[in-house]
């Protein structure tokens, strides 16, 4: 079907009146990237801009498997570690914080699998929340699909490694319920994973909570970009003080964002490519 091409202001206009209800349609961002390589296959773009009437820092790194031998996967330790410290262990050339933890015993709150070993399973009260996607890696193969406490309870993960999050965004090219709840709809500091018709897996991280530099973005707007960038699937991971992108070599020990909190914070696990 031939789509008609519209302007992002109206977009933006048309999200606002609309997009609480989760439409379908499919928005192309007018971003001004700033491009680099950070090794053959892997491909860091960041923006600091104006978008949806707001300030905004976005940054996506895209690895292309096809450019290069890549392993994806997922890490947890206890206690918490620094995303950056978490990519030394590992031996990491990309990493991102991964899914929700209570932040004051410092473990997953959602299920996590490591090494073919269950390491956290998902509070009860998660469900239906925020967690309703799996993110699945297993050498160079990732995927991204619904997730629910049936699928939790039939053990049906066969991936080596594996973590729960969400909400869901985007599956099969189809948008997921979002609930209009203040989680949802107000900005924050956001990672998410997402993988593209193409085949390419995508680490985004939005900063936020940083008036001048970066507000954030609802799941909404989160949303929205992740169709700017091609996704067919995007699951939303931890965000907030959590939000951080690591790449060794780069910035202060690595990381490239600005931790909302001015500096990193450890958490239970992570996803990382090396």
């Amino acid at each position: 079907m031939k789509r008609n091409i519209v302007t992002l202001s109206f977009l933006l206009a048309f999200g606002l009146i609309y997009g609480q209800a989760g439409t379908d349609f499919r928005e192309q961002l007018k971003i001004e990237w700033k491009s680099r390589t950070v090794s053959e296959g892997i491909t860091l773009r960041s923006a600091v801009t104006n978008l949806f009437n707001s300030a905004q820092a976005i940054y996506v790194v895209e690895i292309d498997t096809a450019g290069g031998d890549f392993e994806f996967g997922v890490a947890a330790a206890g206690p918490p570690l620094m995303t950056s410290a978490f990519a030394v262990q590992e031996k990491a050339i990309v990493a991102v914080n991964a899914t929700f933890f209570n932040m004051k015993e410092g473990y997953n709150v959602h299920y996590v699998k490591v090494d073919d070993s269950i390491v956290a399973t998902t509070d009860e009260k998660e469900f239906g929340i925020r967690a309703t996607g799996l993110f699945t890696a297993e050498g160079e193969t990732a995927d991204i699909s619904l997730w629910g406490p049936e699928r939790e309870d039939a053990c049906s993960v066969t991936a080596e490694d594996a973590l729960v999050s969400g909400p869901l965004l985007i599956d099969d090219r189809v948008d997921q319920p979002l609930d209009s709840i203040n989680f949802n709809t107000n900005r924050h500091p956001r990672t998410m994973v997402g993988i593209t018709g193409s085949g390419r897996l995508l680490l985004v991280v939005v900063d936020g909570r940083q008036p001048g530099y970066a507000d954030g973005m609802s799941l909404y707007e989160l949303r929205t970009l992740a169709h700017s960038l091609g996704c067919t699937d995007a699951l939303n991971l931890d965000g907030g003080g959590s939000t951080t992108l690591v790449i060794p070599g780069e910035g202060s020990n690595g990381v490239v964002n600005r931790p909302s909190g001015k500096e990193e914070r450890p958490v239970p696990s992570i996803l990382f490519v090396r």
